[in-house]
């Protein structure tokens, strides 16, 4: 397969090669450099600063904690999330779902996993913001049934990012076309293993492509799920 592009830049991150950090009733693997993870080759690059494969078990929590404000993706893959701003009020976020919030140095976040019994599984991913006016949380929702089809999670925030999610059967393509060739493209494989502009990437590997007009890819294996991102550099 071979996609329109010009003097095209990729960088794989291999899902054995990313940083880990355990409490008791968490762990979090880093595909980017994060809190104390600091590895060569592992820079985020453009407006994406973080994208974290985090787990919780029965009834923990974890508190999200920043030094700078940022938007913060929420994907729910395996359970229900909830989520408290300090605020008295708390949110429920299912798999299906995605959250988005602005979170500020000042602001309480926490995350708790409801059930008695179950861990939750969700990807943390933080995004960098420019000169944003208002806080805002949106929930959005998708439909994986609607399979071998890119479905929109987040489009054309207040950093100009898109995020679009699917999942494929054996053997089936896909293609992503892109809102501004000078955006960085980063994909990451959430189930199975596909073939990305050539190259194989498997379960919790990522790709970081640079200056591609369209991204093609073919789905190796069945209802492997596939996760793309756009964002301005």
């Amino acid at each position: 397969m071979v996609a329109t592009q010009i003097d095209i830049e990729a960088q794989i991150f291999l899902e054995n090669q990313r940083g880990e950090f355990q409490t008791d009733g968490y762990r979090s693997f880093y595909t980017f450099n994060f809190g104390d993870y600091q590895a060569e080759n592992r820079v985020p690059s453009a407006n994406l600063l973080a994208l974290n494969d985090e787990t919780l078990l029965p009834q923990c929590s974890a508190k999200l904690t920043v030094n700078k404000p940022v938007q913060i993706i929420l994907l729910p893959l395996v359970g229900a999330i909830e989520i408290g701003e300090g605020n008295g009020d708390v949110q429920y976020v299912n798999s299906g779902e995605s959250l988005s919030l602005i979170v500020e140095p000042d602001k309480s976040v926490k995350i708790t996993n409801p059930y008695l019994v179950h861990a939750i599984n969700y990807l943390q991913i933080r995004l960098s913001l420019e000169n944003f006016t208002s806080q805002y949380t949106a929930i959005s929702a998708f439909d994986l049934n609607d399979k071998n089809t890119l479905l929109p999670i987040l489009n054309a925030t207040c950093n100009q990012s898109n995020l679009v999610i699917g999942k494929y059967e054996g053997r089936k393509d896909g293609l992503y076309v892109c809102k501004n060739p000078a955006n960085q493209i980063f994909i990451f494989i959430i189930e199975g293993a596909f073939e990305v502009q050539d190259r194989l990437l498997e379960k919790r590997d990522g790709l970081s492509l640079q200056r591609v007009r369209e991204v093609e890819f073919e789905a190796l294996s069945s209802d492997a799920i596939i996760l793309i991102l756009e964002t301005a550099n």
